[in-house]
């Protein structure tokens, strides 16, 4: 219960300081015209609304830290950051698709920020809160390479087969060469990710281990993050729900290419 707690609490924290960010934005000059305000939006309920799931987003994606935090060393400060580092890759990456209702460079560029701050004060909260110092302890690894071009290879494969049958919602078609640049980079930084968290995995199974990394892992903090969009905008649900599908599971089918990692 303790533990639940605690999670609860860096969940609401977490919150605080996104809100805090989100309301220290300057607002655009520019108005996008790709998607409609939500309903949350027009009724003026959406800060309530984002509050309410930004907590319950930040404290699931707290809790996730349970599944690794046993097998990490060092400061637990730095254990913490590192998690906490590791869901700021993600996001960013994930925040700088091509999008048409993402007109500006400043938009690009200020939510990512906004949102690595709050996963940085998460990250030392949970070192804080959820774990210990530990001596340093080395691990035998498997090269890299191949789960780090699995990963990748399979992502954007996924995006290709999404862009050109099912033509969700993207520049893909407008700004091609762009949105592959970003699909490649995008499958590098979620694979280096799930490489360096595969570390700290202890189920031996490869498709348990795929499971946890891909659908869990990488999965739910995936879910979390695309549904913040539908609270701003009124957005083609659907879409959604595929994009989210097929992207943790091509990741999911990527890390299949991952082995067991010894400790030494």
């Amino acid at each position: 219960m303790k533990t639940v707690l605690k999670i609860l609490l860096i969940g609401f924290i977490t919150t605080i300081f996104r809100i805090i960010g989100q309301v220290l934005i300057p607002e655009s000059e520019t108005s996008q015209t790709a998607l409609l305000p939500s309903v949350f939006v027009e009724n003026g309920t959406l800060p309530l609304v984002f509050s309410l799931y930004g907590f319950f987003a930040y404290s699931l994606i707290a809790s996730m830290f349970l599944l690794i935090r046993n097998q990490l060393s060092g400061n637990k400060i730095s254990q913490g950051l590192q998690y906490g580092l590791s869901c700021c890759a993600v996001w960013i990456i994930y925040l700088l698709e091509p999008l048409p209702h993402v007109t500006t460079l400043f938009e690009r560029m200020i939510y990512p920020i906004v949102d690595s701050l709050a996963f940085l004060v998460m990250g030392v909260l949970l070192g804080l809160f959820l774990s210990e110092n530990r001596p340093p302890v080395k691990k035998k690894e498997e090269s890299r390479i191949i789960p780090l071009l699995s990963i990748t290879s399979c992502f954007v494969v996924g995006r290709l087969f999404l862009y050109n049958v099912f033509d969700i919602y993207a520049s893909f078609h407008s700004n091609t060469i762009e949105t592959i640049v970003w699909m490649i980079l995008t499958g590098l930084v979620v694979a280096s990710v799930l490489i360096w968290i595969n570390r700290y995995i202890t189920q031996s199974g490869i498709i348990k281990r795929a499971l946890i990394l891909g659908c869990l892992l990488f999965g739910l903090d995936l879910t979390l993050f695309n549904f913040f969009i539908p609270l701003v905008f009124t957005y083609n649900i659907p879409d959604m729900i595929l994009r989210t599908t097929i992207d943790f599971s091509t990741i999911t089918i990527g890390c299949l290419a991952f082995r067991k990692t010894q400790v030494i």
